[in-house]
């Protein structure tokens, strides 16, 4: 139970410093619309995400690569 709370709270960690950095929006769509986003076996579908996102696939492949240089530190 405790191994879990604090996976919990590492996971908001996490989710709080890429909406600080700027990806709230991203993160957000993607969490509230998790079954138009994500496959069966939880990856993520690029042309999903940008249809809910009403983005183009070159935006969201950049902001998926500033959310990875915001994580790296995290993952050294």
């Amino acid at each position: 139970m405790e191994s879990n709370l604090l996976e919990l709270l590492e996971h908001q960690e996490l989710i709080d410093k890429l909406k600080t950095n700027g990806h709230g929006k991203l993160i957000e769509i993607l969490m509230e619309h998790e079954d138009k986003v994500y496959t069966k076996k939880g990856r993520l579908n690029k042309s999903g995400a940008c249809r809910v996102l009403g983005w183009k696939p070159k935006q969201l492949e950049d902001a998926l690569e500033d959310c990875k240089k915001v994580l790296q530190n995290e993952f050294d």
